[in-house]
């Protein structure tokens, strides 16, 4: 059987969808307009009786008032006149246009006078209006009906009511409109309001030709008759529809509509005609002569009695006992042979109850098993067994719940009993597919002669196949037929076992239910014959219909819902398409079930599903059916399929669910209808249906295979043409009448000319051929055997293959290609009075491809590559013939492989570049593509036509239309602001995408992932762009970039002063200076400003700050107010920080996402100390940290001495002044910045520092007291004490500012604590703190920031360098002896200056002289006398001394400095009782032609490093230099200063005393020296005890023997306490091993300490000046 028979006509589709779509924009019904009269038209009115009411009296004759509308009062009254030979029918001919309104009243024939009584204004629905006379009330327009059409010299209308509800509408053969005379479909559309409507309704063509039908649920006042439901994209098109008609209900029966000669093609919306009375019409269903034949098979079980005798089992028999009930004990059951089969007996076992050797889930007995002793099963050796698996639900019609015994309807189906989908066909157990039924498997069942030995030989059951069951046909007025067979009711059906075939007769046989009024008396008993008595009845039979059908997608036909309907016993099982939909089993009376396939339930009047029980039923103990009254028990999604689930959980037909196949009118569904009977009483049968089956005879279908077409046209492709065909066959007679099926939904009887069938297509098919003339026997049906041949009518556009299906066996007799089919209609020998061929001609429509491309000019923009243009595709299907009629549909297409669809109208969109593929274009047709978005001229512009249009398509043509745009070009030029050496990501914003750089100038950079760098800052780059902006359009110019850069500066800061880091100096160390704030490049509309932003410290900065933000910076490089660097601890590390600067647009504001508005550049600044670090006494004096490390901390009794400068110090920015000298100390004598701590005795001062050393800074007058100090070193996370000691400050000779009273060289740089305390001598007990110096605070190898020359710089004293290996310990002693003037180690030397260039050895330095009455200072050449008298870390020299040294240069070291550490010392009262003050004094170092060149004005008492420029000194050659600075002072001047030296700091250079470089000794006078002068070698010094003699402990060698014979002789002195030489007695004696080594013996002095001593030897009682020094340790 072929796949797809038949289709639902695509008309009936538009049909439903129309429905909707006539509805006007109020969504209710179509315009329902008034007829409007004109001039030249008539308007009539008729009176029934002129003497009814008062109407009559006074010859009063009507008059009208011609109105425009309701309100209308422009017009006069005009009397009518009567029209000739008609009575009370009165005119008058209209003289205005535009009349939708009238009224009538009484006037008198002259027009004078009139009366009162009047019509309201009334609206024209007809040209004559019907009055039945009026009394004086008014008359309105409240009953339509009162209008018609009226034609003068016709038949008088007749308001005889019409009691139908049918309207009919008649074709016309002169309407002036031939798509009206030629249409063949037509619909109705009634209404009384906008809201009381029906829906539009097909029409029925009726028996009459050319006539139409529609019966609706009630009468409509008006009506509207279409041609069609086809709209136009524009609108409703109403040249396919009447004007609103009043339907003369009132005047006709049957009210028929034609059109008139008036009605034009162009006058839409008014088609017009008359009524008249349908003569012709049917008054009810009809009953048609001929039958519908089902393919059936017949079963035939056979029963005790026809197997004993002679096994009589095939064929007929009267010998029958299908009717016993009552019987004694196993021998009662008539069916026992058959029972025993279906249990299967042999299986039993002694019991006869071993249910586990059955089969069969519910077995299905034959015979009376109400009684329990027909209960058994009988072999043919005649053993008895009893039923295996008895069920009594499934055997045994059980009496409902809720009746009364004896009385009761046993008419209760079982459910359950086979399974719930056909296997091949064939029904199966319900718990086990893959056991077969029996009773309907086409094979016999046989008996069992023993105990497991089945009799082949020998049928229980008789199979009769391939029969044809004849099925009654009724039509109702709908055109709907109804298929069905009631043997109660109809015709009796019996088999014809000779010639294999049903036969109908009059004859009946009765059932055997007497005393029941609602059973049927006539029953069905197919396999007997007429007038068979009632005892000869076969009661055991089954039949198999088997019925292909089709369905409508809403289960309606015409409206009606199609059902299928069963009433009768025994058991029914209805099946389709495999699936058990009905399940109406069990051995009960007469019960009803129907499937109805509109609303998809099913419904059962009763029904149960019953237990395995084996319970006894009816006789012993009444059991009864546990169900309920009539009920819809299931609906389509409940009907099970296999493992349980329902059609609604699972997926068949390629996912469709039952109710989905259901609606599916393309498909043949097959119904199997299994109906048995399993003896007893009675056997009725009652089957209906209004489905549309294949039908019986010769039916020849169109179907067109719309598989290649495309799928948005395959609807209408499918009927988009007609075929014709012309069939001939062996028969004299050559004309046919036929029935043309509209697919179910009506029929038209046909007949044909030349044999031609005419118009069938895809649904619409021909069926019931019967010859138009009867042959010599008066038959006029088709001939079994006959040939026929079917032809055609070519048609180019497709291919066309045929096939001949036999519906009765689902088998394909022949199939070929081509249009002409030749078949036999059946074989004439196979005994068949009637055949079901359907010949199908399948038409494959030829199809091509229609492509469209969008094309661009030139390169697709990047915004444009993924936008999908919108465009319009519609296809005229009839292209080729050039109707030029487009329409749109819902096309399938493919891109890139990809399937789409357009919407209705026909819309998609298509990407650049893309090809959208349209195939399946049938072949004829043209398309035409739109790109229905015009340019907006932003983006882009068409290049050529918005509109394509192809060639008729050919097959397998593929032609490609393309539609071309160019792309519209902005040139923008753009100007951005960017950090040099940092990428920036720069876009314009206009440009969307495909955005490319090219053409970059040097030194600029840009890639897609980075952007654009610039490589030097202050520079303008250029560079071109491209892309597209979010229109799509090409975006171009040309972008400038300027370039700028912040700063990266280092700050190394020697002092703890605040500092204004953005202050600019010569040499470009203000922060601001060195960047590019402002490019030279941009004027004029580029131009910016520059404004510092936030200063970022690194996380682990602790010891500085830096402030300032929001500062405008200035194209000067400076800025509007200061950034301030103020350290808040002690420094030993770098801090780093982050600054902005915003560069911004003038008059935009900055945006940092946008680098046409400015840019942000980022730089940094580092801090650190520098190799020497000076601190006021009160730095960061504020702290809240009080560990030591951020301030001096200070505890006791302290206090602020002095007074502040008016404005803060502070220090500069600059980076290339030496380290340890600033403007902000080059002024004061006094104490630093002014004040100093006053300390009173007990006081503390502590302080933590990282470093290699400090000072401390103090105050000395002869009012100030000692300081003893700890050092302790961090080791760890402990501090251990590595020096301790005490400094008196107490100076006789005045007051000294600023005085390093101590200084401690530390070593290798680590953590240090320092505690100070004040502690009380004998003249004071306060001291006061100026300050500390700290050293190398990063280590002695500095920074690589540092200055060249600073980084790893050495500090030395310049008391070391003098003093060499000889020095005041700290407890007051000499370490080590020293001989003489010349010390060991000494590197520079104290040298006498005459002041015009000239030097001399031994030079006098300044000391403190403690004489009582002392005014100042006094000045010595003893090296003794300045270790104990001399400022412990400075040299005092007046402009007669000079301290001097010889530097060599290290040729390996460029960077190379000497700078000495130099201030005011402010020594007392020197000459005079009133000093001037100082105004500064030169530092001077003296040339080789004994020059003295400057080296800078000394001008404050703190002291600063200045360097020395080698070559204002003495050249030695050899890298070597004699340095001399020379001392001065203002005491020629009456003042009091001096210049005091404390360090040098260096690199580079190599040091050593101008004594030992002969080089250096032609610049010196060196006669106070001899050449052997220094006769001392060595001393010998242990300590020694107070006030006691020494006895020889102590002991000096020299290097020769100065006393020769004579005995030796020293001079011993000592320095006392108070700072007084005294001399000590001594005596002497040559040691035996040495005879220059001696002993010496003398008493110590009375104190304790440690003593400065100086031992001369005296030779012929004169003293040398020779001599060597050391220290005497005094002890108690």
């Amino acid at each position: 059987m072929r796949k797809k028979f038949k289709k639902r006509l695509l008309g009936i589709i538009l049909t439903i969808l129309m429905v909707v779509s006539v509805i006007p924009v109020q969504q209710v019904q179509p315009v329902q307009a008034a007829m409007t009269l004109k001039v030249g038209d008539k308007i009539y009115f008729k009176v029934i009786s002129r003497d009814n009411g008062t109407f009559g009296a006074d010859n009063a004759v009507p008059a009208v008032y011609l109105k425009t509308s309701a309100t209308d009062g422009s017009g006069t009254w005009q009397t009518m006149t009567e029209v000739s030979g008609e009575s009370n029918i009165y005119q008058y001919e209209v003289d205005k246009d535009n009349v939708t309104y009238v009224a009538f009243r009484r006037m008198s024939e002259d027009g004078i006078k009139y009366w009162d009584s009047m019509t309201s204004p009334l609206e024209i629905n007809g040209n004559m209006y019907t009055s039945e006379g009026w009394n004086n009330s008014s008359e309105t327009n409240s009953n339509p009906q009162n209008w018609c059409t009226y034609s003068e010299g016709g038949e008088t209308p007749d308001p005889t009511p019409s009691t139908s509800n049918t309207v009919y509408y008649k074709k016309s053969e002169n309407s002036n409109d031939t798509n009206w005379d030629n249409a063949t479909n037509f619909y109705v559309y009634g209404f009384n309001s906008d809201t009381d409507k029906s829906d539009i309704q097909p029409m029925r063509l009726t028996s009459t030709a050319g006539v139409y039908e529609y019966t609706f649920t009630k009468q409509y006042a008006q009506v509207i008759f279409l041609r069609t439901t086809r709209f136009t994209s524009s609108g409703k098109d109403y040249s396919n529809q009447t004007v609103n008609l009043t339907v003369p209900w009132g005047k006709y029966i049957n009210p028929m509509f034609t059109l008139d000669g008036n009605s034009d093609s162009k006058d839409y919306g008014k088609k017009t005609g008359t009524w008249s009375d349908n003569t012709n019409a049917s008054t009810g269903d009809e009953v048609l002569k001929e039958r519908f034949y089902v393919s059936t098979n017949l079963v035939d079980y056979i029963n005790d009695a026809r197997f004993d005798p002679g096994n009589k089992t095939r064929g007929y028999s009267n010998n029958n006992q299908g009717t016993v009930v009552d019987g004694s004990e196993k021998g009662a059951n008539v069916y026992s042979y058959l029972d025993a089969a279906i249990s299967g007996s042999p299986w039993y076992n002694s019991s006869g109850q071993d249910s586990k050797e059955c089969q069969y889930t519910y077995p299905l007995y034959f015979g009376n098993m109400f009684d329990t002793k027909n209960r058994y099963g009988r072999m043919l050796n005649g053993s008895w067994y009893g039923l295996n698996n008895f069920s009594v639900g499934a055997n045994v019609a059980l009496e409902e719940t809720g009746t009364t015994t004896g009385s009761s309807f046993y008419g209760a189906a079982a459910q359950g009993l086979v399974g719930k989908k056909l296997v091949n066909g064939k029904m199966v157990d319900p718990n086990n597919e893959n056991v077969v039924l029996p009773y309907f498997s086409g094979e016999e069942i046989h008996p069992y002669n023993t105990d497991r030995e089945i009799d082949k030989n020998k049928n229980l059951s008789e199979y009769y196949n391939n029969l044809q069951f004849p099925f009654k046909q009724t039509m109702d007025k709908n055109g709907v037929i109804t298929y069905s067979y009631d043997s109660g009711s109809d015709y009796a059906v019996y088999y014809d076992f000779d010639n294999n075939s049903f036969y109908e007769s009059n004859q009946y046989i009765q059932n055997g239910t007497t005393n029941d009024s609602t059973a049927p008396t006539k029953g069905f008993y197919p396999l007997n014959k007429p007038g068979d008595s009632r005892e000869a009845v076969n009661m055991g039979f089954g039949t198999e219909f088997t019925i292909p059908f089709t369905l409508s997608k809403d289960g309606k036909i015409n409206g009606q819902d199609i059902t299928f309907n069963f009433t009768g016993d025994d058991d029914v099982w209805v099946f389709i398409d495999d699936y058990l939909v009905l399940d109406m089993g069990g051995a009960h009376r007469m019960a009803s079930g129907t499937i109805d396939f509109a609303k998809k339930n099913v419904t059962v009047e009763r029904a149960f599903t019953p237990d395995k029980s084996t319970t006894a039923a009816w006789k012993d103990g009444a059991i009864r059916a546990n169900q309920t009254s009539t009920e819809s028990l299931k609906t389509f999604a409940d009907i099970e399929t296999d493992n349980g689930k329902t059609f609604a959980d699972i997926e068949t037909d390629n996912g469709k669910t039952f109710a989905d196949i259901m609606a599916d009118d393309s498909k043949v569904h097959t119904l199997k209808m299994f109906y048995m009977e399993r003896g007893m009483i009675d056997s009725n049968m009652s089957v209906s249906f209004n489905f549309s089956p294949i039908p019986s005879g010769l039916t020849l279908s169109k179907d067109v295979n719309t598989a290649s077409v495309n799928d948005g046209l395959k609807s209408v492709v499918e009927t988009k043409d007609n075929f014709d065909f012309t069939v001939t066959d062996t028969d004299t007679r050559t004309e046919y009448t036929y029935e043309k099926d509209y697919d179910g939904t009506r029929t038209e009887k046909k007949t044909t000319t030349n044999g031609v069938v005419e118009g069938l297509a895809d649904n619409v098919y021909a069926k019931n051929f019967a010859y138009k003339d009867a042959d010599s026997d008066g038959n006029k049906g088709l001939k079994i055997g006959t040939d026929f041949t079917i032809t055609e009518t070519e048609n180019p556009n497709y291919d066309t293959r045929w096939f001949v299906t036999d519906i009765s066996t689902g088998k394909t007799i022949d199939k070929k290609e081509g249009r002409t089919s030749k078949f036999t209609l059946g074989n004439a020998s196979s005994g068949l009075t009637k055949v079901n061929y359907n010949v199908n001609f399948v038409n494959t429509p030829k199809v091509g491809t229609v492509n469209i491309t969008k094309a661009w000019n030139g390169t697709v923009p990047e915004t444009l590559k993924e936008e999908a243009f919108p465009f319009k595709v519609e296809v005229d299907l009839d292209g080729a013939a050039k109707k030029d009629e487009y329409s749109t549909y819902a096309l399938k297409y493919t891109v890139d492989g990809n399937e789409f669809y357009t919407d209705a109208d026909g819309n998609f969109k298509l990407k650049c570049d893309q090809i959208a593929a349209f195939e399946g274009i049938p072949t004829g047709a043209t398309v035409k593509v739109t790109e229905t978005k015009t340019t907006d001229d932003k983006s882009w512009v068409v290049s050529g036509s918005y509109v394509a249009e192809s060639k008729p398509v050919e097959e397998k043509s593929n032609e490609t239309l393309k539609i071309t745009n160019a792309t519209k070009t902005k040139t923008l030029n753009k100007v951005i602001y960017v950090e040099t050496g940092k990428d920036t990501k720069y876009k314009p914003a206009e440009v969307e995408t495909g955005y490319t750089v090219s053409k970059v100038s040097d030194g600029l950079t840009y890639s897609d992932n980075n952007g654009f760098k610039g490589e030097e800052p202050n520079k303008s780059y250029t560079a071109n762009y491209t892309g597209y902006n979010s229109d799509g359009a090409i975006v171009n110019g040309t972008i400038t970039v300027l370039t700028y850069q912040a700063t990266n500066k280092v700050y190394v800061f020697d002092y703890g002063l605040e500092s204004n880091i953005a202050e600019p100096n010569a040499n470009g160390d203000g922060l601001f200076q060195g960047g590019t704030f402002y490019n030279k490049n941009a004027a004029g509309d580029m131009e910016t400003t520059a404004k510092l932003g936030a200063i970022t410290p690194a996380q682990d900065n602790t010891q500085t700050e830096i402030s300032g933000s929001d500062i405008a910076i200035n194209r000067d490089e400076t800025a509007a107010s200061p950034v301030t660097f103020k350290p808040i601890a002690f420094m030993d590390k770098d801090e780093n920080y982050t600054y902005t600067a915003d560069i911004t647009k003038n008059d935009k504001t900055l945006n940092s996402d946008n680098p046409e508005t400015g840019t942000t550049v980022t730089g940094t600044i580092k801090t650190m100390p520098a190799n020497v670090v000076y601190y006021e006494d009160d730095f960061n004096a504020d702290s809240k940290n009080e560990n030591g490390t951020a301030k001096i901390v200070y505890t006791g009794t302290t206090d602020t001495e002095g007074t502040p400068p008016d404005v803060d110090l502070t220090q500069s920015n600059g980076q290339t002044e030496q380290y340890g000298h600033d403007d902000a100390y080059t002024t004061g004598t006094g104490d630093s910045n002014g004040t100093s701590t006053k300390m009173t005795e007990g006081a503390k001062a502590t302080f933590t520092f990282t470093g290699t050393g400090f000072d401390v800074i103090a105050r000395t007058t002869s009012k100030t007291a000692g300081i003893t100090y700890i050092v302790s070193k961090k080791v760890d996370d402990s501090w251990t004490a590595v020096s301790v000691g005490a400094v008196d400050t107490y100076y006789a000779n005045g007051d000294l500012y600023q005085i390093p009273v101590i200084h401690k060289d530390l070593g290798e740089k680590n953590t240090y604590k320092v505690t100070l305390r004040a502690t009380k001598s004998d003249v004071a007990s306060v001291i006061y703190l100026d300050g500390i110096r700290i050293y190398n605070p990063l280590g002695k190898a500095g920074n690589e920031n540092y200055i060249d020359n600073e980084e790893g710089a050495t500090f030395v004293k310049v008391s070391d360098l003098v003093l060499g290996n000889g020095k005041v310990t700290e407890t007051g002693g000499i370490d080590g002896a020293i001989t003489n003037q010349v010390i060991d180690g000494s590197k520079a030397a104290i040298l006498g200056y005459d002041g015009d260039g000239g030097l001399s050895a031994l030079g006098y330095t300044i000391v403190e002289d403690n004489t009582n009455g002392s005014n100042g200072a006094e000045t010595s050449d003893s090296i003794l006398q300045y270790l104990q008298a001399g400022p412990n870390n400075e040299v005092y020299l007046d402009d007669s001394s000079a301290v001097a040294f010889v530097a060599k240069a290290d040729s390996n070291e460029a960077n190379r400095t000497i700078q000495v550490e130099a201030k005011l010392a402010d020594l007392g009262q020197y000459k005079g009782q009133d000093p001037e003050p100082s105004e500064g004094m030169e530092l001077r170092v003296l040339g080789a032609d004994g020059t003295e060149n400057l080296v800078a004005k000394v001008t404050s008492s703190t002291a600063m490093y200045y360097s020395i420029d080698l070559k204002k000194c003495i050249d030695l050659g050899n890298d070597q230099y004699l340095v001399v600075i020379v001392g001065n002072s203002d005491y020629e001047l009456g003042g009091t200063h001096c210049i005091s030296f404390t360090n040098i700091k260096y690199k580079g250079y190599e040091f050593s005393s101008p004594y030992e470089n002969d080089a250096a000794k032609k610049y010196i006078d060196m006669t106070v020296f001899d050449a052997d002068r220094t006769k001392f070698a060595s001393i010998d010094f242990p300590s020694v005890h107070k006030n006691v003699w020494s006895n020889y402990k102590c002991s000096v060698t020299l290097n020769e023997n100065v006393f020769g014979d004579a005995a030796p002789k020293f001079k011993l002195y000592y320095k006392n306490t108070k700072g007084v030489k005294q001399a000590i007695s001594v005596t002497a004696q040559r040691t035996q091993d040495n005879p220059n080594k001696y002993d010496l013996r003398f008493r110590a002095p009375n104190a304790i300490g440690n003593f400065a001593v100086e031992l001369h030897y005296v030779v012929n009682g004169k003293e040398s000046d020779d001599y060597i020094a050391t220290t005497m340790t005094v002890k108690r």
